[in-house]
């Protein structure tokens, strides 16, 4: 179970990624491989929030990715039997 503070933690992270994916343009919202160093600049001024958060952003969106490619095939199903669910 989600305790409350770690619930409000993740709500304020959400409402700074909201920031970070406005100040991205439409290409780098469609495809965030795109998004090299001068544009993390770019996008973390805008939202006004610093580097690190635009690229903590784009490594949360990666392993999402990564996870629901997982989950199309078997290798999701072996890593819940290691995990006992």
């Amino acid at each position: 179970m989600v305790k409350d503070d770690q619930l409000e933690q993740q709500e304020e992270r959400m409402e700074r990624w909201r920031y970070v994916i406005q100040s991205m343009t439409k290409e780098e919202k469609a495809d965030p491989d795109i998004i090299n160093a001068s544009r993390v600049k770019r996008i973390a001024r805008g939202s006004g929030w610093p580097e690190h958060e635009v690229k903590e952003l784009l490594k949360a969106y990666k392993n999402s990715k990564t996870m629901m490619k997982a989950s199309k095939g078997r290798q999701l199903q072996g890593m819940l039997r290691k995990m006992g669910l």
